[in-house]
This record gives structure tokens, C-alpha cells and sequence, in this order.
């Protein structure tokens, strides 16, 4: 049986998924959406989900690792997407299932829009671009068991009613 405060904190998550990153990085993703608005919804959807997989923590850790660095707006708001849905769903486990599941929703909601949206996704996956890709995935992957951990130990244990 599932938990409705586990599916509540799923949906929670992915709805704050579009917004978080703006609570952090504000100013860069404002310009993008701006020239998008007009013209093209779904690309500001698409961006809106995609800017939560932008950092690259493949490169983080070949280059030269600075721990100010580390602290960039797409860790925080994977983070705080963990946190919050960890936190609604209560309980360590439930916390981990909720914010891992909430990436991996947030991942496949973003590559079905950009498919839609007409959006090359054979340059994110080849060449150069697929160690940043595959980079921004973990990173948000660990962000966010990060805060779904966090959120489920800070919740307290969930209580089973038999």
C-alpha cells in the first residue's frame, strides 16, 4: 500500500522542480525565459525543468575542487527538492524513495518535453557535452538523496498503522 505522504511529497517535489532553481540563481535563467516566453511555452518549460541538471560534477571534481565552488544554485535547489519532499513523505526510506524519485520523474518530464519542443537531444548525449550531461545527472541524483535524507531523518520516523 502506498503511503499518501509519500505520493504527496512526490508531487510537492516535482512542482517545486520547476521553481527552485530560481530561488538561488535567479538572474541567469530570467534572460533565457524572457526570450522564450513569447514564442515558445514548452521551451520555457523545458528550461524551467533543465536548469535543475546544469551543473557538471564530472568537472567539479577533474578540475581544480574549491568547496565555495561546490555550493552552485543546481546542488542547492536538488537539495532543497530532496529536503522537501523527504520531509513530507517522513522517514528516512520514504524520504530517499520520494526524492529519487522526484530526479528521476523531473529527468524524464524533461526529456520528453525537449523531444517535443524539438530540441536537439543528440547533441546533450555524444561528444563533449555528454560527460556535462552526465555530470548534471548525478549531480542532481546526489543533491537530491542529500536532502531526501536530510529531510527524512529531520521528519522523524514514520509511523506504520496496522
Amino acid at each position: 500500500m502506498v503511503s499518501y505522504r509519500l505520493v504527496i511529497g512526490i508531487i510537492v517535489g516535482i512542482i517545486f522542480s520547476f521553481f527552485t532553481v530560481y530561488f538561488f540563481n535567479m538572474e541567469n535563467i530570467i534572460i533565457q525565459l524572457q526570450i522564450y516566453l513569447q514564442t515558445d511555452f514548452l521551451k520555457v518549460i523545458v528550461i524551467q525543468i533543465g536548469a535543475n541538471f546544469k551543473f557538471d560534477l564530472l568537472a567539479f571534481f577533474t578540475g581544480t575542487p574549491n568547496i565555495v565552488d561546490f555550493f552552485v544554485p543546481q546542488l542547492l535547489a536538488s537539495i532543497f527538492i530532496g529536503f522537501l519532499s523527504g520531509t513530507i513523505s517522513k522517514g528516512l526510506k520514504r524520504g530517499l524513495i520520494a526524492s529519487s524519485l522526484v530526479i528521476i520523474i523531473d529527468f524524464l518530464i524533461w526529456m520528453l518535453l525537449s523531444v517535443i519542443s524539438g530540441e536537439d537531444l543528440m547533441a546533450l548525449f555524444q561528444g563533449a557535452q555528454l560527460s556535462g550531461t552526465i555530470g548534471g545527472i548525478l549531480s542532481a541524483i546526489l543533491g537530491a538523496i542529500i536532502g531526501g535524507l536530510l529531510g527524512g531523518i529531520i521528519s522523524g520516523p514514520y509511523e506504520e498503522v496496522y
